[in-house]
């Protein structure tokens, strides 16, 4: 695999980094699209753009060629994950400012783990569940609440296969936010409407139809490589019925349990996500007012299909050609709808490939199993201090800690003390990078400036924390661990703090004149870039609006499209 160690490579630092919590300078006045559309595409990282990118003759193709293609773009935070990834990309603004932290953090006020846009207040519509989600754990607000309050007449959408990508996308006030709710179809909550809108109901009563009717079997497209053999076989099978592999029972049958996880874990996600979004624009006529519509757009299917089969298999590779062709389709909609519109692409995050199959290309990749981990740090403060009580919380990943305020309590112990014994323990550890106290990140300036490939591990876990929230103890795992070991739901993962789940696509296609930039960016810059070539003023950001017409500070590389050959 000749593209594997240029595609996991951790890369040194080369240029200076903005500033944090800047304003905008005042806006000029520009000619406005009338349509804005923003993609993410969940788990998609630079490295799989750089492997997979010449082979490709779509969308990610035409965004690649035409685009300003920020080809060193970093998230710059410590844990990357689907949730503060997606509220990062259009606030401007760090995990530790948008309040999403983790995709699960514990809360202590209701003393258990909760979910990042869970809302008990809320009712999901179609009604699918126990309660609905919303953004009201998202603190502050984005792009789509500037242009609203600031150009009359404009609205802000937001689509997507994952209910807090959507949600984390759409800001504080969306005209709209819509979710895949599985074989129900797309909906929403009533944080953001009474009732589905009639479009929609169409669209959903069309889509059951067909899960009740169409046989979904995902096969190789015609032409696309082979990739590594993965420990999963391939063709993955998306089965209305049964999981027997290569196994597709007869139509009008019931839905089975597990349909929609096996959809989920499949290029169709994508596809029906970018149905689900034409059907909106067609319904509620976007780009066709005087006003600037955005549009916010997750695709969720390479996240699941790379946790599943990892990044090097011909999974991914087949699900990065058919998310191209996707893509092309999306920009030939918009197109149409607004001949000057504008289409922006990055990714929550990054990803990386199975453990096994890195440890054989001689990457020190290892799987830690987070009870076990867990039961012997408990063991060693049950030692250190003579007590039989449990002192930390059960997590479902090591890399935040709380401690038992109950505990700490009857038995009497200092604090500070037991933090101390655990931060020791922890940096001892040879999974373990390092390992921080909630009192040592309160400390600590995220304002650092530098390069974002160089950012410490002590200032992007700072950017994940906040007191009210995370752990008492931020741990930060070296390069190649995984949590979990077989049989286990994800095969692999995310969440680290370094290049190969930090580093994602950046492009702005639209009246900027297309060339690749290899200069280090932040996707807080997204945001603040975008308000300023819409002549509108961002909020309080992290991030600084780059020049879209004229390189950005010095050169850090050659073009990095490397790719397999």
């Amino acid at each position: 695999m000749r593209g594997l160690p240029a595609l996991l490579t951790l890369v040194p630092v080369l240029a200076p980094a903005p500033l944090l919590a800047q304003k905008s300078p005042a806006p000029t006045l520009p000619t406005r699209p009338r349509l804005v559309v923003v993609v993410s595409v969940d788990q998609l990282s630079a490295e799989l753009m750089q492997t997979y990118g010449p082979e490709l003759t779509g969308g990610l193709a035409r965004l690649s060629k035409e685009g300003v293609f920020f080809t060193e773009a970093y998230h710059d935070h410590g844990f990357t994950e689907t949730g503060p990834g997606h509220s990062v990309l259009l606030s401007g603004r760090f995990p530790a400012n948008t309040g999403i932290v983790e995709n699960r953090w514990f809360d202590r006020r209701a003393d258990r783990l909760v979910y990042c846009v869970e809302d008990a207040a809320a009712k999901p519509l179609p009604a699918t569940g126990l309660w609905g989600s919303s953004n009201a754990r998202f603190l502050g607000d984005g792009l789509g609440d500037w242009l609203q309050a600031q150009v009359p007449g404009s609205r802000a959408f937001a689509v997507s296969g994952k209910d807090r990508a959507a949600i984390l996308m759409a800001g504080r006030k969306p005209t709209a936010a819509y979710w895949f709710s599985g074989a129900a179809g797309f909906g929403t909550s009533t944080t953001y409407a009474e009732r589905l809108p009639e479009w929609l109901l169409r669209f959903d009563g069309e889509l059951q139809a067909r899960f009740a009717t169409r046989s979904w079997l995902w096969t190789k497209t015609p032409g696309t490589p082979e990739g590594r053999v993965a420990t999963w076989t391939f063709p993955g099978q998306v089965i209305r019925n049964g999981a027997l592999p290569r196994l597709i029972q007869g139509a009008g049958m019931p839905l089975d349990k597990t349909f929609e996880a096996r959809f989920r874990k499949s290029p169709f996600l994508d596809e029906v996500t970018l149905e689900a979004a034409e059907a909106l624009m067609d319904a509620e006529k976007l780009g066709q007012g005087p006003a600037t519509d955005l549009l916010a757009l997750s695709f969720s299917a390479t996240d699941y299909i790379g946790h599943s089969y990892g990044i090097l298999g011909t999974e991914m590779r087949d699900q990065l050609h058919r998310l191209d062709r996707t893509l092309g389709r999306l920009l030939e909609v918009v197109r149409r709808r607004d001949r000057g519109a504008w289409v922006i692409l990055s990714a929550d995050h990054g990803g990386m490939d199975l453990p096994e199959a890195l440890s054989d290309q001689g990457f020190p990749a290892r799987r830690v199993n987070p009870p076990i981990f867990l039961n012997e740090l408990r063991a060693e403060l049950k030692a250190t201090f003579k007590v039989d009580a449990d002192l930390i919380l059960e997590s479902p990943e090591p890399n935040s800690l709380y401690l038992r305020e109950g505990a700490l309590k009857a038995t009497g112990l200092d604090r500070k003390a037991v933090l101390a014994r655990m931060q020791a323990w922890l940096r001892a550890r040879p999974e373990v990078a390092d390992a921080f106290t909630a009192e040592d990140l309160a400390a600590t300036d995220p304002s650092a400036t530098g390069s974002p490939r160089d950012s410490s591990l002590r200032v992007l876990l700072r950017r994940s924390f906040r007191a009210d929230r995370s752990g008492d103890v931020l741990v930060a795992f070296k390069p190649w661990v995984v949590f979990g070991v077989p049989p286990v739901e994800w095969a692999t993962g995310h969440g680290t703090p370094y290049a190969y789940d930090r580093r994602v696509p950046l492009i702005f296609w639209g009246p900027w004149k297309g060339g690749e930039r290899p200069s280090p960016v932040r996707t807080v810059d997204l945001a603040p870039t975008l308000a300023r070539e819409l002549g509108i003023q961002p909020g309080t950001v992290d991030g600084r609006a780059l020049d879209l017409r004229k390189e950005e500070g010095l050169p850090s590389s050659p073009p990095r499209h490397q790719g397999k050959k």
